[in-house]
């Protein structure tokens, strides 16, 4: 009886964190120059977070990133991603320590605002 317990207590806790892995976000890498002059939307649900952003771009920068809803549990120290990538001009920015899921979300909604996905 006890073993049966010990191996349904083990099936039970594999099955918690196997559940607890967030899937791979893969990035693209837009030409932020090529970027027409207007404003853009974009959003990725990425399952338990989520992001939906608004770009605006002139004369080949993008000028302004609004986060304008990001679902995100425990991520929002995230949200500061929108500025690094305004800098940088690309999506190649260190995502944030103890939110890298979430960066990746919103980089994907950045992604997809440029792209037209």
């Amino acid at each position: 009886m006890m073993r049966r317990l010990v191996v349904a207590v083990s099936l039970m806790a594999t099955m918690v964190f196997a559940s607890c892995v967030m899937p791979t976000i893969e990035l693209g890498d837009p030409d932020f120059g090529s970027v027409p002059d207007g404003s853009y939307r974009g959003s990725f649900d990425g399952g338990i977070v989520k992001a939906e952003v608004e770009l605006s771009a002139t004369a080949g920068i993008v000028t302004d990133i609004s986060l304008l809803r990001h679902d995100c549990g425990k991520g929002a120290p995230a949200g500061i991603i929108v500025e690094r990538v305004v800098q940088a001009q690309s999506l190649r920015v260190d995502t944030v320590s103890g939110a890298s899921y979430s960066s990746k979300v919103i980089l994907r909604a950045i992604e997809n605002a440029i792209t037209g996905k």
